[in-house]
C-alpha cells in the first residue's frame, strides 16, 4: 500500500468501505487461481482536484476468473460488484462531480493477461 506525500491524510476521507469490495476481488478471482509469485498493489494519489486509487494484481484476469465460474456447476453473479456500483450510483446522487470506477485488463508483451487494474477516482471537496 503506497500513499503519496502529497495527500493530507488527517484532512483526506473516503467512503466506508469503497475500495474493500475491489480488494476482495482482486485477491479471489484473479490472485487466488494464479500460480507463482501473487501481487497486490494499492496506491492512493492526488491527481489534480481528485484522489485516484489505484488496486493492481497480477493475477488471471477478469476474462480467465469469468471462464473459471461459468465451469462451476451454480452460476457466479457478482453481487458485490453490483452491490459496489448501486452504492456509488447513491453516493453520487446530487453531487457535481462523480466518483467514477475505470476498470483496465492487463496484458503482457505476449498479449496474455497479466491481472487486472481498478482505478476509483474520488473528487476532493
Amino acid at each position: 500500500i503506497v500513499v503519496d506525500e502529497s495527500i493530507d491524510l488527517s484532512n483526506t476521507t473516503i467512503p466506508v468501505m469503497l475500495i474493500q469490495p475491489f480488494v476482495e476481488n482482486a485477491i479471489k478471482h484473479g490472485l487466488l487461481h494464479k500460480k507463482g509469485e501473487r501481487k497486490l498493489q494499492i496506491h492512493f494519489k492526488k491527481q489534480h482536484q481528485n484522489l485516484v486509487i489505484s488496486i493492481k494484481d497480477n493475477g488471471i484476469g477478469r476474462q480467465q476468473s469469468s471462464e473459471i465460474n461459468k465451469m462451476r456447476k451454480r452460476s457466479h453473479k457478482s453481487f458485490a460488484t453490483s452491490a459496489q456500483q448501486k452504492r456509488i450510483d447513491l453516493i453520487n446522487q446530487g453531487q457535481p462531480e462523480k466518483i467514477v470506477i475505470i476498470y483496465t485488463d492487463l496484458v503482457d508483451s505476449f498479449n496474455q493477461s497479466a491481472g487486472t487494474l481498478v482505478e476509483v477516482i474520488l473528487p476532493l471537496f
